[in-house]
Parts: C-alpha cells; structure tokens; sequence
C-alpha cells in the first residue's frame, strides 16, 4: 500500500512540475523563515501504528486548502487530520466526558 501512495505522490509531482516547469512545490525545509511551532508538531506527529481508515466530507474550499497544505508542506493530509482531531479532543475534554457518558448509560 505504501508503495501505491509513493507512487501516486510522485505523479503528483511530475504533474506540479509540467505545470510550473522548473518551479517545484517548497518542502517544509525550503518554505523561508522559521517554520512555525504548529508545522513542526504535525511533521513530527508519527501515524506509523494507525491502521483504521475513517471517510470523511469536506466543503470543496477545505478540500483544496489541504491539497495546497500538501503542496507547501509537503505533509499528507491524511496526517494532517489525525493530528488535528487527537488535538481536537486534547483540548477539549469535555468531548471526552460525554463520549464517557454516552457509553455508560447505552443498553446492551
């Protein structure tokens, strides 16, 4: 499977570069200035061990930011997106304690 995505991340690439020839997408190491504290956490976040899949809708403009997040950062989106919704419920645990709530008082 991985093989599959390399392979499709580097089509992508060649496609970037007919578009823009000899303009390649900046990698996180290229983007000038210091790359900012939130950047570094996603690239740094492992999704190694992560086997299950979840499918999700986006709005159209979303969907393209994440592309374009991809394009600059190099950061696939579907890691980008793990890493949010882990801080999502980091943050606010109060989604936590009604999840809790829930599975408690559901019957069997």
């Amino acid at each position: 499977m991985s093989q599959i995505k390399t392979l499709a991340d580097q089509l992508r690439h060649s496609i970037a570069d007919q578009k823009m020839p000899g303009k390649k997408p900046p990698s996180p190491k290229s983007v000038p200035g210091d790359i900012p504290q939130i950047l570094q956490e996603i690239i740094s976040y492992s999704t190694a061990g992560h086997k299950s899949m979840v499918h999700i809708k986006l709005d159209a403009k979303t969907a393209k930011t994440l592309n374009h997040f991809k394009m600059a950062t190099g950061v696939d989106h579907i890691k980008l997106v793990a890493f949010a919704v882990k801080q999502l419920f980091k943050t606010n645990p109060e989604l936590i304690t009604l999840i809790k709530n829930f599975i408690q008082n559901v019957d069997l």
